[in-house]
């Protein structure tokens, strides 16, 4: 690695580890503040607010990173042309390629440590900090949880185990209902391929009932084609247990997607987010691209400049990349190309300030 090498990659993780670091400590003022009202009124444990915040931070550094790799790679360039040191390497022949290259390289090495923990650790985080938000803060009983696709809810006196067949909950596959009473006594039980909700009641599908005798305290079994039963679990409690695409990790989302086109089911909510939580994290390594080029383009610049440029492109990319995947979600665009578009919409910019540019 060569002597401009070292020196610019120490100022760009120092400035990256100082924009990461204050951009998050923001996040989360702003976070309590919103929170604020919830811990008063719930009282919760210090232990469990810890615990939140600090679940939360993995989260916070994946939606912030791609900014802190803009901003840091910026704020290297600015303060090297505030010293009048991209002007010495000018009239000594370095090449534009030498200095941003280097950056780049950087910035992929910092996304390839982000999309591993996206893959294996963040969703797991954020789903705990949600059901310590809704138990502890809101007061709200975790009703249900979502296993390996399959979905455990606590109804009224009863218990399912089942997996959704539908994104809307009104087909299920795989059933198992058993109701129970006070002393928590089966009283009946009914296993099914399938179930579906029609009206006011579930109709199940190929499947046999268990039923406990009262006097006798026996049970009798039966195999049923169709079986109506009128239960106070609907579609929609189960929709609100299911846990939302953006919080599912890679794996589980990728089985969700092959789960529902085998339905017959649309996933282009779940592809737009599949692809977009590979991308997402690449998307400061484009945004440097173009970044780059244009902090290096002027002959003076402080690191107040670099600052603000930084935050106008990342607020562009930004609104640019929601509505690609807004588009990708409602299928305007195939789901695998909604998070490419801006990623390419950027290397185009970027190859073409690359271009015009000269030292």
């Amino acid at each position: 690695m060569s002597v401009l090498s070292r020196y610019l990659l120490r100022n760009f993780f120092t400035f990256f580890a100082l924009v990461l670091m204050g951009s998050m400590g923001i996040y989360l003022l702003i976070e309590i503040f919103e929170r604020l009202d919830d811990l008063i009124e719930a009282n919760s444990p210090l232990s469990s607010t810890l615990t939140y915040f600090f679940l939360s931070i993995p989260h916070i550094l994946y939606e912030l990173t791609p900014l802190a790799t803009l901003l840091a790679g910026l704020l290297s360039i600015m303060l090297l042309s505030k010293y009048m040191e991209l002007l010495a390497m000018r009239s000594i022949g370095v090449k534009p390629w030498k200095v941003i290259l280097p950056l780049l390289l950087a910035a992929f090495f910092l996304s390839s440590i982000l999309i591993i923990l996206q893959a294996f650790y963040i969703p797991k985080a954020t789903v705990r900090a949600q059901e310590i938000l809704q138990m502890d803060f809101q007061n709200r009983p975790l009703r249900g949880i979502v296993k390996e696709n399959r979905l455990f809810y606590l109804g009224d006196n009863s218990i399912w185990a089942t997996e959704l067949g539908s994104p809307d909950a009104q087909r299920l596959k795989n059933v198992q209902w058993f109701s129970y009473d006070k002393e928590y006594v089966i009283k009946q039980l009914v296993a099914a391929s399938e179930a579906i909700y029609s009206g006011d009641e579930w109709i199940f599908k190929h499947g046999l009932r268990k039923l406990r005798n009262e006097k006798e305290s026996t049970y009798s079994v039966d195999t049923f084609e169709t079986l109506n039963l009128d239960l106070a679990e609907a579609p929609e409690d189960f929709v609100a247990i299911k846990t939302p695409p953006a919080q599912m990790d890679m794996v589980s989302l990728w089985r969700s997607i092959q789960r529902l086109k085998k339905s017959g089911y649309s996933a282009k909510e779940q592809e737009t987010v599949f692809w977009g939580q590979i991308l997402y994290p690449f998307l400061g390594c484009t945004l440097l691209l173009v970044g780059l080029p244009l902090t290096m383009s002027r002959d003076r610049g402080g690191l107040s400049i670099g600052l603000g440029l930084g935050v106008a492109i990342g607020f562009i990319a930004w609104v640019t990349w929601s509505f690609a995947l807004a588009l990708g979600t409602t299928g305007t665009v195939p789901a695998f190309f909604a998070p490419w578009m801006v990623h390419l919409v950027l290397i185009t910019m970027g190859y073409a300030l690359m271009r015009r540019l000269r030292f």
